[in-house]
């Protein structure tokens, strides 16, 4: 049996890795760190928050008081609360425990199973790559989603449409700072309450 031209196997080879890195780089989210003004869109109101994104984990801050931090590398989502008496808490969950609204940039941030280009718009001013992303979340749930990317803002998110079953999220970003975030932001407390454990911490603050 002859053996096959060795040159020609070493170019097939280098362009099997070529190749593998092209899609790779096709189905990963290569926008850099930004913080952003996000407006969830609904009929009734537009919920406003700030929003952090830090390689793939996002901060969302609800309010002066409440924020939550999702880390999709451990499927962990951390709820932190600041008391009026400046007490603090921290309550970690896992995908399926979480009730609180997602944001459609968390929804986006797991296991990118397909991305398709659909087209182009401008949107908020920014002119846009819109693509069409299937995510597989760290429960194991399926979300599309519909993104545009502002390509004057190295392809970070200018509105996300995310479906969860039949409901829709919508959202906007605005006021959009390229740039990593204070790393303070994501760092975890070290004593946090797991949330199936949170009716002890509350059983035991009655009985003191």
């Amino acid at each position: 049996m002859q053996s096959g031209n060795p040159v020609r196997t070493l170019l097939m080879g280098l362009l099997v890795v070529s190749c593998s890195g092209f899609i790779h780089g096709q189905t990963s989210w290569s926008f850099p760190d930004f913080s952003a003004k996000q407006v969830l869109q609904s009929q009734r109101a537009d919920i406003v928050m700030k929003v952090y994104r830090s390689g793939s984990r996002v901060r969302m801050e609800r309010s002066a008081a409440i924020a939550t931090v999702y880390v999709p590398a451990s499927g962990t989502t951390y709820n932190l609360t600041v008391y009026p008496d400046h007490s603090r808490q921290c309550v970690s969950m896992k995908a399926e425990q979480d009730r609180m609204l997602p944001s459609p940039l968390e929804l986006i941030q797991g296991k990118i199973l397909k991305r398709t280009v659909i087209g182009s718009e401008v949107v908020e001013g920014h002119p846009s790559k819109v693509e069409s992303v299937v995510v597989m979340e760290p429960d194991g749930k399926k979300v599309v989603s519909k993104v545009w990317e502002g390509q004057d803002l190295k392809g970070i998110p200018v509105k996300i449409e995310s479906k969860i079953n039949s409901v829709t999220l919508t959202a906007v970003y605005r006021d959009i700072v390229i740039g990593a975030p204070d790393k303070d932001l994501f760092t975890i407390p070290d004593r946090c309450t797991p949330f199936e454990r949170m009716w002890q911490v509350a059983d035991a603050r009655v009985v003191k």
